[in-house]
């Protein structure tokens, strides 16, 4: 599929299942070296400024504002079943019946420069917004890569997944802050699987209602 067409077609598909009865672990090593793929297109996108130099720890040395981290179809039902016991937190139905239909989870996080206040987790100056918008357009070429490949996506804000018992229970470095839990559900499914589209598609309107040609004065 070439780019203009996966931007056309992408769309918000949330695949719903019965956490009780999880959909079976039929990924894996050939899925998570697509998955592998995929996070290489991501990490293609335009960054202008490099992680802080005290967030760039053990394996993960890079220079790019954002850290992904990607749990297989094994980790998510292991999740669930946390999640169902309340280890480490009680979580939202929606997200387990998420967890019960995934094939993979990647957990998007930007890196904020040092806040200046000691009140603040960051601070909001452009330096921070720019981190943001970087690891944005990161997951934005995860999301057409895996719509290229066929593979049913959702950009989910994180719900439980941001509180930080859950985020130290998966070993995530404090500091980090989650951007987006990105969703990787099967091309085929049961008829037990609710799939939700994005509630935004209808009310999508045409261009020229947010955009206009300008002149300088």
């Amino acid at each position: 599929m070439k780019t203009i067409e996966a931007i056309k077609n992408r769309t918000t598909a949330k695949l719903r299942g019965n956490p009780d009865q999880p959909l079976a672990i039929t990924k894996g090593e050939e899925h998570e070296k697509i998955v592998n793929e995929l996070l290489e297109l991501a990490g293609k996108a335009p960054f202008h400024h490099q992680s802080p130099l005290q967030n760039r720890k053990g394996d993960l040395m890079g220079t790019e504002p954002w850290r992904f981290y990607a749990l297989n179809t094994e980790s998510c039902r292991q999740l669930l079943e946390g999640f169902k016991q309340g280890n480490p937190i009680n979580c939202a139905d929606g997200m387990i019946q998420m967890l019960a239909s995934a094939d993979t989870l990647i957990l998007a996080y930007w890196i904020p420069e040092l806040a200046e206040l000691a009140n603040h987790r960051y601070y909001p100056n452009v330096k921070n917004m720019e981190h943001i918008a970087a690891t944005s357009a990161a997951i934005q070429n995860l999301l057409l890569a895996a719509t290229s490949k066929g593979i049913n996506n959702y950009w989910s804000s994180g719900g439980c997944i941001r509180k930080p018992e859950v985020q130290e229970y998966l070993g995530i470095p404090e500091e980090e802050i989650l951007l987006g839990a990105i969703f990787l559900f099967p091309e085929e499914y049961p008829d037990s699987v609710d799939v939700i589209k994005g509630s935004n598609q209808a009310v999508r309107g045409e261009s020229k209602q947010w955009m206009k040609w300008i002149k300088p004065s």
